[in-house]
């Protein structure tokens, strides 16, 4: 199926006219670096921020507001060093609202999926929290608009865009997908399951910009996933816990279906939700018009 599969990319064949192309080895060298420094100047922001208040929910809204920092590094990187144009990021103009909207509503969807089967399987229950603060709901899903584009410039935009100019594009949505999982290695709660899903949400990631050929959508999906999940329904987030949240999950039963303390990401009900979302991701509309390349 994978041979047979293809994708017209406008991305793919803007970044194909880089002026460098790191072979594999140099890029993931480079890829380390192009972190250490977002990794740097997030640590700056957020100690300039820091004045604004200082307990734990206050610092983790500061920590995804810093994640600013993973959508300028990158764009600078592949702007000034491998000179690349904004458009082989996946930034295209056209349609983009439509583009974020759509990634936003299928990134829910997939979470509440996992959610709805962990609850069906008696693994996971929810409560409706009274008096939460709408205001600093309003500041997380600012947060995690931000921290959700932070991670796909880096992580898609960037990364895996560059590898494909070097490397067959499945090894690319393959190999930034499984550095995705591992930059959570440790985060709390960690287990083999939660890098397996991890890895899933990462090809998903992968295919579904690479089928829409814009970054915007799967900016949006992952942020949805990400405040779906930590401040809608009150789960762990990647072993974390996000705040203030509409709902309080409640879990029961086996660790293997609701993730235990990693959250919704360590999971049997992650996986399945998100290999069916893998499987839909491959039957989306082509947007692409300019080259084919085939897994």
């Amino acid at each position: 199926m994978l041979q047979r599969f293809s994708i017209e990319s406008e991305t793919l064949a803007q970044a194909g006219l880089a002026a460098k192309k790191p072979r594999l080895v140099f890029q993931l060298l480079i890829f380390l670096a192009v972190m250490l420094a977002s990794s740097g100047v997030m640590g700056v922001l957020i100690g300039l921020l820091l004045g604004i208040g200082a307990d734990e929910s206050w610092y983790t809204l500061l920590s995804l507001l810093a994640c600013a920092a993973e959508i300028a590094v990158p764009i600078l990187y592949c702007v000034c060093l491998e000179r690349r144009s904004v458009r082989s990021i996946g930034c295209g103009k056209r349609s983009w609202l439509r583009e974020y909207l759509l990634g936003f509503v299928v990134g829910a969807a997939v979470l509440c999926a996992a959610a709805g089967l962990a609850a069906a399987c008696g693994a996971m229950s929810f409560r409706l929290n009274s008096g939460v603060s709408w205001g600093m709901l309003a500041l997380f899903l600012l947060g995690f608009l931000i921290q959700g584009a932070g991670e796909e410039f880096m992580l898609r935009g960037y990364f895996m865009v560059s590898l494909a100019n070097r490397v067959p594009l499945a090894a690319a949505v393959g190999i930034s997908a499984v550095v995705f999982a591992l930059l959570h290695l440790g985060n709390d709660g960690v287990t083999a399951l939660a890098i397996v899903n991890l890895t899933l949400f990462g090809v998903l990631a992968g295919v579904y910009m690479l089928r829409r050929d814009s970054i915007w959508g799967v900016c949006a999906f992952h942020s949805a996933w990400n405040f779906f999940q930590g401040n809608i329904l009150g789960v762990q987030v990647s072993g974390g816990s996000m705040g203030p949240s509409l709902f309080s999950a409640s879990v029961s039963g086996s660790d293997w279906i609701n993730g235990g303390s990693f959250g919704l990401e360590g999971g049997l009900a992650a996986t399945v939700a998100l290999a069916a979302g893998i499987a839909l991701a491959l039957l989306l509309p082509k947007k692409g018009r300019d080259r084919t390349i085939k897994f």
